[in-house]
């Protein structure tokens, strides 16, 4: 009998908040005592265990931004990758969704800095964080169709086509 090996790595979910009446995306600015130290990003957080996903997304928006009223319209992303060294406490297998909120007003946490409301391609201009950044262009690409993009999983794209 073949030994099942279970993995060990963490989930995460994302999203792109996006301005209802504006068509502006929401991009935050990580403290400078975190992981990425000062960059700009979007909102993303680890879900706890026995959570699922939707109710971890609401939870981590929640908590960065304030923000709770907002519709979820679609997956964008499915994802991979470490944060740091390929160790299983640095591996987050993650979905990044796109969002919509009618009342943007923001109240962040203490893991953020600053935030501005930007254009996608000003928010493109201003990220310099290559995961982040796909999440945008594949907002901008695909945020009226039915696409949902795989990406860090090469193997698993190959098996299902």
């Amino acid at each position: 009998m073949t030994e099942i090996k279970i993995g060990h790595f963490m989930i995460g979910a994302g999203c792109v908040m996006e301005d209802a009446n504006t068509g502006k995306i929401l991009c935050l600015q990580r403290d400078r005592a975190s992981f990425q130290k000062g960059e700009w990003e979007l909102m993303y957080g680890r879900i706890d265990q026995h959570e699922d996903i939707i109710t971890g997304l609401r939870r981590e928006v929640l908590e960065e931004t304030g923000l709770k009223d907002f519709q979820i319209k679609k997956l964008l992303r499915v994802w991979h990758f470490y944060r740091g060294e390929k160790t299983p406490e640095t591996e987050i297998h993650g979905f990044t969704f796109y969002c919509q909120v009618k009342s943007p007003v923001v109240k962040l946490s203490s893991e953020h800095s600053g935030y501005q409301w930007l254009d996608p391609q000003e928010a493109l201009d201003l990220i310099k964080i290559p995961g982040v950044k796909e999440d945008i262009k594949l907002f901008i690409k695909n945020k009226n169709t039915p696409a949902v993009v795989f990406s860090g999983v090469d193997n698993l794209i190959s098996e299902l086509y």
